[in-house]
């Protein structure tokens, strides 16, 4: 089997090929989130692979409304403040 070396993505052009930046990339290396190989000192990362990593992370529309920054933390639903009015007395 032989592999093609040159279609490797480096951490910096799989950063821009996602638009994040590449500390993002190397933090989700380092948490194990997407699948990478190490030659030598550099990090590459193969497109199938990273295809298949994005088509596990794929939300569909459902998924949108529970993003966390949407009045929302970490996709759980809001919480009434403490000591509110809200079901309690005025």
């Amino acid at each position: 089997m032989s592999i093609k070396t040159d279609r490797f993505y480096s951490v910096k052009t799989l950063a821009e090929r996602l638009a994040v930046t590449p500390l993002t990339i190397y933090r989700m290396v380092t948490e194990g989130k997407i699948p990478a190989v190490r030659i030598g000192r550099a990090i590459r990362f193969d497109p199938d692979a990273v295809a298949a990593f994005l088509e596990s992370v794929r939300v569909g529309p459902e998924g949108l409304t529970r993003l966390p920054g949407r009045g929302q933390e970490d996709g759980k639903p809001a919480r009434a403040a403490a000591g509110g009015t809200e079901g309690g007395k005025s």
